[in-house]
């Protein structure tokens, strides 16, 4: 499925549960620096997550940042990213959800390490997407 929206809406109809959707489920909006913020709660998800610091990418008018907050039982993840870049934190945020899933399967954990590992294997893609587009 290569439609990023479609995949957003499958994923978050899998996600009610009757609690998850009144929490903060996923949210995208605008941050006033300016740029774009996405956040989700990945609880469903939480044994397999840790605590990670913001990834600052780049320059001013060139970011993106990803971290995850894990404490008690909850997990969220946040991704944000310039105004350029709200393809970019889609992406991401579908990458970061089938390595959770994988992880689920394995029993193993994402890391800070791994993140960075799927932000910059999704920048290259789009980056060689848009070049093709272009061409």
């Amino acid at each position: 499925m290569d439609n990023i929206v479609e995949w957003l809406q499958n994923w978050t109809m899998s996600q009610i549960d009757g609690d998850w959707e009144h929490e903060l489920g996923v949210s995208i909006r605008m941050l006033d620096n300016p740029g774009w913020l996405l956040s989700a709660d990945i609880s469903n998800y939480f044994d397999f997550v840790l605590n990670t610091n913001p990834m600052k990418g780049k320059t001013d008018n060139d970011w993106i940042d990803c971290y995850i907050i894990a404490k008690q039982s909850s997990a969220y993840l946040y991704i944000n990213g310039d105004l350029k870049k709200l393809n970019h934190l889609l992406h991401i945020f579908r990458a970061i959800i089938q390595e959770l899933e994988e992880m689920r399967e394995e029993k193993g954990i994402l890391t800070a390490n791994r993140i960075k590992e799927i932000m910059d294997s999704i920048s290259k893609s789009l980056k060689n997407t848009n070049t093709t587009a272009t061409a």
